[in-house]
């Protein structure tokens, strides 16, 4: 906006002036923003087909439920000299089967001061978004678990104290950064990362050697094991990236991603991405099991059909052969508006964890506002 403002000033001073004169002391005036602010408001609704082999399908005793789900969130800037006050506020109301809860939450709160070019310090809560994976990502110690059914979800941060420092390069190493990361952990504070008093250092070092994004990354804790990774990404072509991750503790568990993003000529785009994890989860979480291999194909404007892209997208458990298939489309021909509209079906063994899941098959509406 400052651009076009500055653009228009100058396409009127040429226009208007005597001789075409410029003059600059009217860029002088200009006042430059001292805070930003943006976000959405979301509505969904789901009709759910239920699952009568499931072993929570006693619970319900009926053939479909209905979900309603509304969220707000606010992202806000504020600029002083060096220093920029960084917030994220997200309230939410779901009614599911009639079951109705609601949340408020300070996703991200913060404090970022550039003390040069190179060196800046973040304190407060953050959400570090580490790693390289689009529905899965080892590397992210510091991040709440990424659910692969909604990758793109906002999540809350962490608090802590943090510092990077950046360094730019003309040569075949072209930039380095490094950020380290102190989180404290009690009762209270930082509780869901680890839920009693622990002294928490998370350290990423970040290459960009010649075409390649590569980062090492460390977790240590005096309470938990320590964590090691590493993951990259680069682009073997314009239209054709790969990318991986890697993750392992002191007590020998370890996990590791491979995946591509490729752009077609006709403008299919396709993500996929292989995971396995040498442990299992609780399998009252999604993607409890150890491998997991995902599909999602989106058409950018099928036949010819302005502002809409056409996705499926299929979750396959590789250990019981189960699988998740959806299938949607997004328009966005109405200014600032997102529509999302997709139906799924599960499918697998009675045993199996698609299969066993309550709901067998789905359809669902998001209506997305921006501003």
């Amino acid at each position: 906006m400052q651009k076009n403002l500055i653009l228009s000033l100058v396409f009127v001073n040429f226009a208007y002036a005597n001789d075409y004169e410029f003059n600059f002391d009217d860029l002088e005036k200009i006042q430059t923003k001292q805070y930003e602010y943006s976000g959405y408001i979301k509505l969904e609704q789901k009709y759910q087909i239920l699952n009568k082999s499931s072993p929570k399908y006693t619970t319900k005793n009926k053939d479909d439920m209905q979900s309603y789900y509304g969220e707000g969130l606010l992202n806000f800037k504020y600029f002083k000299d060096n220093i920029i006050f960084n917030s994220e506020i997200m309230a939410y109301y779901e009614n599911i089967d009639k079951e109705e809860d609601h949340n408020f939450s300070l996703n991200q709160a913060f404090v970022n001061y550039n003390y040069d070019v190179n060196h800046q310090i973040n304190i407060g809560k953050k959400t570090a978004k580490w790693g390289k994976g689009y529905f899965f990502n080892p590397v992210a110690f510091i991040d709440r678990r990424k659910d692969p059914n909604e990758p793109e979800l906002t999540k809350e941060g962490f608090t802590q104290i943090n510092y990077k420092y950046n360094k730019v390069y003309v040569k075949q190493l072209q930039n380095f950064a490094l950020d380290i990361s102190y989180l404290k952990t009690t009762e209270d504070i930082n509780k869901d990362l680890y839920p009693t008093t622990s002294n928490i250092l998370a350290l990423k070092a970040y290459f960009l050697y010649k075409d390649i994004d590569m980062d090492f990354v460390y977790f240590y804790s005096n309470k938990d094991s320590n964590q090691y990774g590493f993951d990259f990404s680069t682009n073997l072509e314009t239209n054709f990236e790969i990318h991986g991750e890697f993750a392992k503790n002191d007590n020998n568990e370890y996990s590791y991603l491979l995946g591509i993003k490729y752009l077609t000529q006709s403008e299919l785009t396709i993500i996929s991405e292989y995971f396995y994890k040498n442990k299992e989860q609780e399998k009252d979480t999604s993607f409890w099991d150890n491998s997991y291999f995902i599909n999602k194909f989106t058409k950018k404007e099928p036949f010819d059909f302005l502002y809409l892209n056409l996705y499926y997208k299929n979750s396959l458990n590789l250990d019981d052969k189960s699988h998740q298939n959806n299938l949607g489309f997004i328009y966005t021909g109405i200014k600032n508006v997102e529509i999302d509209f997709s139906i799924s079906k599960l499918l697998g063994d009675d045993n199996s964890e698609f299969g066993s899941k309550l709901v067998d098959r789905f359809s669902w509406l998001q209506i997305k506002y921006n501003f």
